[in-house]
This record gives structure tokens, C-alpha cells and sequence, in this order.
């Protein structure tokens, strides 16, 4: 029976996007399950200081088959934010939905199906980039805001070592958790919550524990990506974070990280050595394959890094 089934969880954080988080939410609420009315609660967690979602979680919610609760999150941290919403609830799975993106009809239904899957301890779907400029996009930029794979449903991924696709950095949007593999109310540390990456560093702790990622094709949704994300000064800071937060996150979880993040820098410069080397060829061919080299630049100089994770939510004045 219904009542049986296992309950989810499907949790929103926000920061000050009221109207991209009102679409999120109208597109939860349009979800309608075959397979059964699944056990489902909505957790929207506001992470301004002004509290400004509540109203239109209100909104959403008057309309709503599954129930929506609005939550605050304080002060202005990532992890902080998803901490609350994991630590709000006693659901069996968690969903991690982020406040720019559109699921698509029977996201639901397919998440559904990941209930029975009985060695996955998590998920992760399809992320459609939706782009304000298109025009502007790169091969980088359209990996960095999509997850597009053609492997079949159940490939594992990995969030590092031999098995780990070039393609893909497991991140939180668009994801499923087992409760039970979280093993905490807190599994997100707030270190790298005003630079992003606390995602990565979940997915390879998790890994170091045992626990097992796999690819879910049809949980899909469409992700907004607006024209300043597309900007290059942006995007050389995001994947200079990027490369930091690889790092710190495969040398943390290491049981030697010491070593770990040096031997990271050794590898690093290997890379810059073979970027050099292809250097002048990226310069001839085209705007966008010197805009992709600049930000392979910017990762490896991240990789490279000694100082803390650069502020990406909380730039630098």
C-alpha cells in the first residue's frame, strides 16, 4: 500500500531568487505519481537574512498536493542551509533540488523507482543547462551547469579514483540520498559553504565510507543558467574554487591528507606543464576553446593553491 511506501523528502535551498524559486516550486507541485501518491514533504530553507521566501512558500504551498514548509537558515552558508533542511526531517530518502531548476514531468515517478534499487545509497539525474546566452556558452560551461550522460540507468559513478568520469564532479542538484548513508544531520560541512564544493566533499567521504553513487537518466530537470554566469571573469574564479575544492576534498577525506593535497600539487603541475605545451594551439582556434583553456588554467592553478577556498557566494572586495 501507499502508506508503505517510503517517504521523501525533497529539499530547496534559497537565497534571494524569488522568482526562479517560485517556478522550482510550481514545478514540485505539479508532480503527479503513477506509480502512488508517494509520501512526499517539501522543505523550501531560506538562507537571506530577510526571510523573504517565506511568502512565497506560503503561496505555493495553499495550491500544493505535498505539503511545503518553509525554513530558515542563519547565517548565509551553503551547508549551513542544507544541514537545516536534512536535519528538519525523518524521511527515508532525501532529494536535493536547487531553487534554479524546473523538474521535468514524472521526475517523481522516477525517483519512485530508485526506492527498490538495493545497493544505491544515492543518486544522481539529468541536469538540462538552460542558457539566458547561449550564444556565449563553451564546451566547459555547458559541462560545468549540465549532467548529461549516455551511460544506461545504475552506471556507479565515482567521485574520485580510476572510475571517476572526467565529465562529471558529483554535486547536490538534482540528487537522492538514502537517509541512512547521510549517517548525520549534518554531513555538509560549513568550511566550504561560501565557496561551494561542500557537495563534492560529501560525495567523496561517502565514497571513502563504502557507499555507492549511481546514474538515474530519467530524474531529470532543467537548470537556468543566466548571462552572468556565462561572464569569464566569473567562470576563471568558479573553476579556480574548483580546483581548491577538489583538492581539499580528495586530500580530506584521504587518510594521509597531508600527502594527499601534495601529491595533488605534483599532478597539478604536470597538468600546467601539458597546458603549456598546448598553448599555442588553443590561441588559433577559436574564442571559445581559448576561453575553455583559460578555465582549465584556473582549475589547475586552484589544484596549486595554498590559501583558503576562494569566497565564490561572498567575493572578495
Amino acid at each position: 500500500m501507499c502508506a508503505q511506501k517510503p517517504a521523501l523528502a525533497i529539499i530547496v535551498c534559497t537565497f534571494k531568487r524569488p522568482d526562479l524559486l517560485r517556478a522550482t516550486l510550481k514545478s514540485i507541485a505539479a508532480q503527479q505519481s503513477m506509480v502512488c501518491a508517494e509520501r512526499v514533504q517539501v522543505y523550501v530553507v531560506d538562507n537571506s537574512d530577510e526571510g523573504d521566501a517565506r511568502g512565497i512558500v506560503a503561496e505555493q504551498a495553499a495550491t500544493s498536493p505535498w505539503p511545503m514548509t518553509w525554513l530558515e537558515a542563519h547565517p548565509a552558508n551553503i551547508s549551513v542551509a542544507r544541514n537545516a533542511g536534512v536535519k528538519a526531517g525523518q524521511e527515508e530518502f532525501v532529494a536535493f533540488v536547487d531553487d534554479d531548476q524546473i523538474l521535468h514531468p514524472g521526475w517523481l515517478d522516477a525517483v519512485a523507482r530508485l526506492f527498490s534499487h538495493k545497493e544505491g545509497d544515492a543518486w544522481l539525474g539529468c541536469v538540462h543547462g538552460v542558457f539566458e546566452t547561449p550564444e556565449r556558452t563553451t564546451p566547459a560551461i555547458r559541462s560545468l551547469f549540465g549532467r548529461e550522460l549516455q551511460e544506461p540507468f545504475g552506471y556507479e559513478l565515482f567521485a574520485f579514483g580510476s572510475g571517476k568520469l572526467p565529465s562529471v564532479n558529483p554535486a547536490t542538484n538534482n540528487s537522492i540520498f538514502r537517509r541512512a548513508a547521510l549517517d548525520s544531520d549534518a554531513p555538509f560541512d560549513p568550511a566550504y559553504g561560501k565557496g561551494g564544493g561542500e557537495d563534492y566533499d560529501l560525495f567523496c567521504r561517502l565514497q571513502r565510507r563504502g557507499k555507492r553513487l549511481f546514474w538515474a537518466p530519467d530524474v531529470v530537470v532543467s537548470e537556468f543558467v543566466p548571462a552572468s554566469r556565462c561572464d569569464r571573469g566569473y567562470l576563471r574564479r568558479r573553476f579556480f574554487a574548483g580546483g581548491q575544492v577538489f583538492a581539499a576534498a580528495i586530500a580530506g577525506s584521504a587518510s594521509r591528507p597531508g600527502l594527499a593535497r601534495w601529491l595533488i600539487r605534483l599532478k597539478a603541475l604536470v597538468q600546467g606543464a601539458l597546458l603549456l605545451a598546448g598553448g599555442p594551439k588553443a590561441c588559433f582556434a577559436g574564442e571559445a576553446r581559448r576561453a575553455d583553456y583559460l578555465f582549465r588554467w584556473a582549475g589547475v592553478l586552484g589544484k596549486l593553491s595554498f590559501g583558503e577556498i576562494y569566497p565564490l557566494y561572498q567575493p572578495k572586495k
